[in-house]
């Protein structure tokens, strides 16, 4: 990149989290007259934006004025090497995707050239084995690997590789992974500074469930995303329960199926509610099971709620369902409520609008229910959610009327904006 820069560059890639050294670069490209000294700047302010929004919007257009001048000649170095799909971020380039292949020939030139944080690797399969001993892997907060089928073989070799122990986020998304795949996630040792795990479109169940809810490793996970498994309510109520998992704040359940009559039989899958974000979107929830999830024991061993945010789109709850979280107090500290394709008619909206459990509420989407004015005008003469600030209603079904006074009474975000 920068002959005489290397020592400023060294010092980047040795403290890649501290802003500091990216500062004392930028102050001697200045003096080269560069303008990724600028750019570097704008970039790290932005990453620690001030109060106001005029002042961030400004440093927008500067930081895309310059990548517009400049990406082509900044990306080209990283190109030559295989890299793709670069972002950057804090100055430098962070993100790249890049092949097995290209990474093993030119990983020593990329690091070289940029403090790469992220990678996204395709074209695992053939380099399965060797990619994963590749020791500028653990120069990496993040690794993503989608959509490559190998199946539990690429989690049984990352989980023997000591070069993840770095990571912070790992996303292993579609790639046929089954309940021996998490097994081998959760017995590894060198996974225990993961703050996000994403497994989303897979094929685990409740044992691999179970396996990653006993992880002696998995202490530090913040967010869990196991979209689109087969986790089913015994797992999830695994999860929810699990001692092991105990700074676990986000959890995307979406599409697992907890829906089941199974769902019934269960006593403390109420645990669920302990976890702040919470996505229990299209998993086939009516009102009965929403009961279940959401009835808690009386006894003192119960965990305390911590809910802010849930989700429970394109769940069939009906009217009876919007009852049921309408009665429910322990929904008093939540802050975002996403209803989305719920089948809630109008006295599903009279009941929420008149619940005095809600008023914490900022966020509510109910877009796409069947409900119209009548149900509407019940949220504008409710003496509760004080708090509410956005409601998405439906796009059909309203008078204009009622529409521009849900508009004026509730999205004050909007209007200040």
């Amino acid at each position: 990149m920068y002959t005489d820069a290397e020592a400023f560059l060294a010092r980047i890639r040795a403290y890649p989290d501290d802003d500091t050294h990216r500062l004392i670069f930028a102050d001697w490209l200045d003096e080269q007259g560069d303008p990724r000294g600028a750019f570097i700047r704008i970039q790290l302010a932005r990453a620690h934006p001030p109060e106001s929004g005029e002042t961030d919007r400004h440093l927008q257009n500067q930081e895309r004025a310059l990548l517009e001048a400049y990406r082509a000649a900044w990306e080209a170095p990283l190109r030559a090497c295989g890299a793709s799909g670069c972002e950057f971020r804090r100055g430098f380039i962070d993100e790249i995707k890049i092949e097995a292949q290209q990474l093993l020939r030119n990983a020593h030139i990329l690091f070289s050239l940029s403090p790469i944080r992220h990678i996204h690797l395709l074209d695992v399969g053939e380099s399965l084995t060797e990619v994963f001993r590749c020791p500028y892997l653990s120069r990496l907060a993040a690794l993503t690997i989608h959509a490559q089928h190998i199946g539990d073989s690429l989690a049984r070799v990352a989980a023997a590789s000591e070069h993840l122990a770095g990571l912070k986020q790992l996303t292993m998304t579609k790639n046929r992974l089954t309940d021996e795949a998490a097994e081998y996630l959760a017995l590894s040792p060198h996974l225990a500074r993961l703050e996000e795990l994403i497994l989303t479109d897979n094929e685990i169940g409740e044992t691999g469930a179970r396996a990653l809810a006993v992880s002696p490793y998995l202490g530090q996970l913040q967010r869990l995303d196991v979209t689109g498994n087969r986790f089913g309510p015994v797992g999830a109520e695994a999860i929810a329960c699990s001692e092991s998992l105990r700074s676990l704040d986000t959890v995307g359940f979406s599409d697992n199926g907890l829906g089941t009559p199974r769902l019934q039989t269960l006593t403390h899958v109420s645990a669920l509610l302990r976890i702040s974000r919470l996505d229990l979107s299209g998993n086939g929830l009516n009102a009965s099971g929403l009961q279940t999830i959401l009835h808690r024991p009386a006894h003192a061993e119960a965990p305390p709620v911590r809910l802010r945010e849930l989700d429970l789109s394109f769940n069939e709850l009906g009217d009876a369902g919007a009852r049921v979280l309408a009665a429910c107090p322990h929904l008093s500290q939540l802050e975002v409520l996403r209803l989305g394709h719920c089948a809630i008619g109008d006295e599903g909206a009279r009941a929420l609008a008149n619940s005095p459990h809600c008023n914490h509420v900022a966020a509510l989407d109910l877009q796409n229910n069947p409900i119209g004015d009548s149900g509407f005008r019940a949220f504008l003469e409710s003496p509760y959610w004080r708090s509410l600030q956005k409601l998405h209603p439906p796009r059909v079904g309203l008078s204009p009327g009622i529409r521009h006074a849900l508009e004026r009474h509730f999205n004050r975000t909007t209007r200040r904006g």
